[in-house]
């Protein structure tokens, strides 16, 4: 038995000296107490394997924290900690750090061995991480073990980006040429794209040169779909307008709110008015200050031409760029140069091979193991452009994103795309991309690189027929004919689920193009300006919805299928991540409509918050016993005996709703054992009242999609711990052979991974490694191999059953799964159980279930040093979910280069 001491929420604010004399301690909790400090004998603990310290008062830690050499689990989660010492990099077992809700800018490098090991996993979320850690975070371990191991060498930067927007012939061209104190240049001709300068300017305190790039951006409305992609957080951008046409004319209001959608409020905004000798400037200030009260850092007037207020926006502009976060933090010597020496490049070529990149970085002294994360740290910060994980496109690398948004300009303003409803004939590509008068060269060799990029951009996607794509944005203003309305009767055997969406601003152009170029795989064709009719890609589903703006700021979204949860659920975190990472300014509110429905089936205009609903339902109802813990299964005519019914009016039709009911649809947290014992129970139902499955296909295709959103969810789960390694695995004993099997009669196991594609998962072979010391791990890894294992029982026999694919793997993937039920049954019960620990949150693990999956991690990067898991990819999905998928349905996600027409 461990030693075990649990001193949660006892009011300590300090370590009791018998404690610390405990020196046989293994696991030690003192979450949410009011400890500010660590005494140095906490050092003395070194048989510690966790500790829990979250939800304490720590600014900072002792170096003796060091010293506990078995420490797998560390908690530090809201507290008050700043920084870190080294002396963390010096726990060779650590394998989790937790640091949420704390107030870190930077990480020690030291941690840099542990994570590119893919040992460590490090949460940091609510953090005000510097800027360059914040992107790196989200590309894995491996590539945040590579910044930090870069940061040996680090050296202060003081640089910054400063945008210039606003409408077209407003100055702003001329108003970079005053800044740089050049010659004014009359009858300067508009910016077409984005032309990109450097500005130095004096660091008003330090005695430093600021170092800015300057975006000036081209007014024209055709940009601004591209030009929000290199809109960036922590820059200074320049509103400018022009005093003749008045701030109406001037979309001054507008061009805030633009950018208060794509960055938030933490945008850096000076309003500058042009041409202020020939008209005195009129704004109303005060008003703009009240209605973007966090954006506005002032107003100035300048004009270009005589240079009058040019030198005091100079100041202004260096001393807002001072305050900026990311001014003087580290970055790797190394690196910066590298980085210099190929943005440099960009005055004369737009683009570059990553075989020239890669060359530059090697003369900087760049390892060959840093060069990839170097270039996608580049493209996270908006400096170039580099999709490393595309099959087609990790071999060019942008570096003037106007040459790229000017050719997708080109085929966005081309009349015979526009007069085709969107669609582009790859034919008429070299016409639209001949060499223009621009400046710009468009050889044919970069068109399918031109294309591919147009689909990272969720601009357009191709057609079945591939000599084709369609460009979302232009589609039909006219609504087509649709299989059914909402207004329409659910067919028998069906369910259908609803949601809002209710914007606080008009909706953002682009909205409904993006999902629908992201769901461009449930395309059925029908699609306009204002919606998208879809279906499931898997037909057995039997699940179909409607994405429709009803008003300019509300979004309706409706599910129908025998069990819409799957593809309502898959919906709804689209439509949410789109929102957060795309216009993370603009406020936004679920609502579920009401089912009502009055004379000739007109729908009741009345709708629930959603938030409102769960905390209603989490106030009003008594917990059930663990088995109905936040069930409600559409098989059931109504809730067990012992649930309370809680009803809430529709302050429209006045009737009374069951907020369970009103719910339906919408996940709970639940632990996967308790919904694994559910699924159960309803398979066996299945099969006693409807025979073999298959026979029935209304109930057949509810389970097959009931069953499928439960991995789903255990995919989300296990995707906030491990993201770096695939996650679906089987487990099969290899009987002893030979002498081994003489002499000891010793086991080793197979661990075979899975294609983890929705729908469609199987082994696959070329990820197959073998432990021949396995007792140890299989009961650290006991929870969360017996949760994979009744999950994929569970879900791989009824989907493949109904799927619309034929694999080989199918009889294969089921005879491992009969080989791993020996295994799991002889794993000991109480370790199993524990996978019925409730979970934290909608989305998480049980803390038995993470502490295995880490475990699994660890031992598959030490079999797989390489990290190539045997050809299985990593590949991002629309809601935001990283899956492990194998070559073949890699390609559904990453089609490559197209081929285009000679």
């Amino acid at each position: 038995m461990s030693a075990v001491a649990n001193l949660g929420r006892m009011g300590i604010s300090s370590l009791p000296a018998d404690l610390l004399a405990r020196t046989d301690l293994e696991v030690l909790s003192l979450y949410g107490n009011d400890i500010d400090a660590l005494p140095p004998e906490i050092g003395a603990l070194d048989r510690l394997e966790k500790l829990d310290l979250a939800g304490n008062m720590l600014t900072t830690l002792p170096p003796e924290i060091g010293d506990l050499k078995q420490l797998r689990e560390l908690d530090l989660g809201a507290n008050q900690l700043s920084v870190l010492p080294d002396e963390l990099g010096a726990l060779p077992e650590l394998q989790l750090l937790d640091l949420r809700s704390n107030q870190l800018t930077s990480l020690p490098t030291t941690l840099a061995p542990l994570l590119m090991r893919g040992q460590l996993t490090i949460r940091l979320d609510d953090n005000p991480l510097n800027h360059a850690l914040a992107e790196t975070l989200r590309r894995g371990d491996a590539a945040l073990g590579a910044y930090l191991q870069s940061l040996e060498d680090g050296v202060p930067q003081f640089e910054a980006k400063v945008l210039l927007v606003g409408e077209g012939n407003v100055g702003k061209t001329s108003l970079v040429g005053a800044l740089n104190d050049e010659q004014f240049v009359p009858g300067r001709p508009t910016t077409h794209g984005i032309q990109i300068r450097e500005l130095t300017l004096p660091h008003p305190y330090l005695d430093e040169t600021l170092t800015l790039r300057t975006w000036d951006f081209g007014g024209q409305e055709i940009y601004r779909v591209t030009h929000q992609f290199f809109f960036s957080r922590r820059a200074i951008y320049l509103l400018v307008w022009h005093p003749r046409e008045g701030q109406e004319q001037g979309e001054v209001e507008g061009w805030l709110r633009r950018i208060r959608l794509r960055v938030g409020t933490a945008a850096s905004v000076m309003i500058v008015a042009t041409h202020a000798d020939e008209r005195r400037p009129e704004l109303d200030f005060p008003r703009l200050r009240e209605v973007f009260p966090d954006m506005l850092a002032g107003q100035y007037a300048v004009d270009s031409e005589t240079n009058n207020g040019v030198w005091a926006l100079r100041d202004a502009i260096a001393a807002e760029a001072a305050r900026l976060p990311q001014m003087g933090q580290l970055a790797s010597r190394r690196w910066a140069s590298a980085r210099d020496a190929i943005l440099a490049q960009a005055g004369a070529q737009p683009q570059m091979s990553f075989e020239d990149f890669s060359a530059i970085c090697r003369r900087h002294r760049v390892r060959d193991d840093e060069i990839g994360h170097l270039a996608e740290l580049l493209h996270d910060l908006g400096q170039i452009i580099y999709y490393g994980d595309d099959d087609g496109l990790r071999d060019i690398v942008i570096l003037n994103p106007e040459w790229l948004t000017k050719a997708i300009s080109h085929v966005m303003e081309d009349r015979g795309v526009r007069a085709d409803d969107g669609i582009l004939d790859h034919h008429e590509l070299r016409r639209i991309w001949r060499r223009r008068d621009d400046g710009l060269s468009y050889n044919p060799v970069h068109h399918p690189f031109f294309l591919r990029l147009m689909e990272k951009f969720d601009v357009s996607y191709r057609l079945s027929d591939g000599d084709r794509s369609l460009i979302a944005q232009l589609v039909p203003f006219e609504r087509p004919a649709l299989p059914w309305e909402a207004s329409h009767p659910v067919a028998d055997g069906r369910r259908v689920l609803r949601l809002t969406c209710e914007l606080d601003e008009s909706a953002p152009p682009g909205l409904v193009a993006w999902l629908t170029v992201r769901h461009h795989d449930a395309s059925t064709g029908r699609h306009w300006r204002r919606g998208v009719f879809l279906r499931h890609p898997i037909d057995a589903y039997q699940s179909e919805a409607l994405v429709e703006l009803e008003a300019d700021h509300k979004l309706a979204i409706e599910v129908r299928a025998p069990s819409p949860d799957l593809f309502f659920n898959v919906l709804r975190d689209s439509l949410e991540r789109l929102l957060t990472t795309r216009w993370p300014g603009l406020p936004f509110k679920l609502f579920v409509p009401c089912p009502s429905r009055g004379a000739g089936g007109v729908a009741c205009a009345g709708r629930f918050p959603l938030d409102g609903l769960i905390k209603f339902r989490e106030r009003s109802m008594r917990p059930p016993p663990v088995h109905t813990v936040g069930l409600f299964d559409p098989e059931l005519t109504s809730w067990p005996s012992n649930r309370q019914e809680v009803m809430l009016p529709c302050l429209t039709c006045q009737r009374d709703h069951d907020v369970a009911g009103l719910l339906t649809g919408f996940v709970v947290p639940q632990p996967f054992g308790v919904e694994l014992n559910r699924l159960e129970r309803r398979l066996s139902t299945l099969s006693q009242e409807v025979g073999l499955i298959g026979d029935h296909m209304a109930e057949t295709a509810s389970f097959a999609a009931d069953t499928a959103h439960h991995l789903r969810r255990l995919v989300q789960a296990v995707g906030t711990e491990v993201t770096d390694c695939p996650r679906l695995f089987t487990v099969a004993t290899i009987p002893p052979v030979g002498w081994r099997r003489f002499w000891f009669g010793q086991r080793s196991i197979r661990i075979t991974l899975w294609c983890e594609q929705p729908g469609e998962w199987h082994t696959w072979d070329g990820a197959s490694y073998v432990l021949t010391q396995p007792r140890a791990w299989l009961r650290t890894a006991a929870p969360y191999l017996n949760l994979v294992f009744k999950t994929l029982r569970l879900v791989y026999p009824v989907a493949a059953s109904v799927a619309s694919y034929v694999t080989p793997d199918l009889d294969k993937a089921q005879r491992e799964l009969d080989l791993m039920k020996s295994l799991v049954d002889a794993l000991p019960t109480s370790l199993a159980e524990d996978a019925l620990t409730p979970p934290e949150s909608r989305h998480t693990l049980s803390v038995a279930e993470g502490a295995a999956l880490r475990s699994f991690k660890v031992l598959l990067m030490q079999l797989d040093a390489t990290r190539a898991f045997g050809g299985l990819g990593r590949v991002l999905t629309p809601t935001g979910e990283f899956l492990w998928v194998c070559p073949s349905h890699r390609r559904l996600h990453d089609p490559g280069l197209p081929v285009l027409p000679a």
